[in-house]
C-alpha cells in the first residue's frame, strides 16, 4: 500500500484551511450555510492533534502542534511532536521548513495556490464550480462536505465540523482511502492584533 508522507499530509491540510476564507464568499447550497460560520472569523488560533489512518482504520501516525490563521491568506502551521515541521505564508511567499534536517523550501504563494487544493485566487463562482459543498449533518454538530470536481485533486473529500459556529475539526480523505483528522484544541477567534512577523519565516522562529 502506498502511504503519502505525513509531512506532505500536514502541508495539504494546512493549506486546505486557507481555502475557507475564499469559500466564505460562496453563495449557493451548502456553501452559503458554510459562509455563515466563516464570514465573521478574521483570525483563528488553536492547538491541534493530527491522526492519520489507513484504509482499514489503523493509526499510521499521531502528531500535535499549533496553528494561527489570518484572513485571507496568512497562516502559521507548526507540528511540534513527534517531529517538527513548519508551514508559513504571508500571502506572497510560502515557506516549508524541516528543522530536523534543516531543509527549507521557499516558493511564490501564487504559484502554489494554483494547484487544485489551493484555489485562493479563484472567485466565488469558480470555487462553487470546482467544489461540491453540502451540509451532511445539522444538529449539535454542523458537518460540511467539500468534494472537488477535478479528477486530479489531491484529496477526494474534506469534511469541516463546527460546534457553536466555531470550527472544531477537519477530516481529509484521499483517493487511497487514508484519512487525516485534524482536531482543534482551545480555538480562539478574532484576536485584537496579530503581528505580521508571525507569518514570515525566521530561522529558529
Amino acid at each position: 500500500m502506498i502511504v503519502m508522507p505525513s509531512k506532505t499530509k500536514a502541508f495539504i491540510c494546512a493549506i486546505a484551511l486557507l481555502s475557507l476564507a475564499a469559500l466564505a464568499q460562496a453563495g449557493s447550497g451548502g456553501a452559503e450555510q458554510l459562509a455563515g460560520y466563516l464570514q465573521s472569523v478574521q483570525n483563528l488560533k488553536a492547538g491541534f492533534t493530527q491522526t492519520v489512518r489507513d484504509d482499514r482504520g489503523e493509526i499510521l501516525e499521531e502528531s500535535r502542534g499549533s496553528m494561527t490563521f489570518k484572513r485571507p491568506d496568512k497562516l502559521r502551521w507548526e507540528v511540534a511532536e513527534p517531529y517538527r515541521y513548519q508551514v508559513i505564508t504571508d500571502g506572497e511567499t510560502l515557506w516549508r521548513y524541516d528543522p530536523d534536517f534543516e531543509e527549507l523550501v521557499t516558493e511564490p504563494f501564487d504559484r502554489v495556490s494554483q494547484t487544485p487544493i489551493m484555489i485562493l485566487a479563484a472567485s466565488a463562482e469558480e470555487l462553487t464550480a470546482d467544489y461540491e459543498v453540502r451540509l451532511v449533518a445539522g444538529t449539535e454538530v454542523q458537518r460540511f462536505s467539500l468534494k472537488p470536481r477535478q479528477a486530479n485533486a489531491d484529496f477526494s473529500e474534506l469534511e469541516l465540523n463546527f460546534k457553536g459556529e466555531v470550527l472544531q475539526s477537519m477530516l481529509l480523505r484521499d483517493k487511497l482511502g487514508q484519512t487525516t483528522l485534524i482536531e482543534l484544541t482551545d480555538p480562539r477567534i478574532n484576536a485584537p492584533t496579530l503581528p505580521a512577523e508571525l507569518f514570515v519565516f525566521r530561522q529558529n522562529s
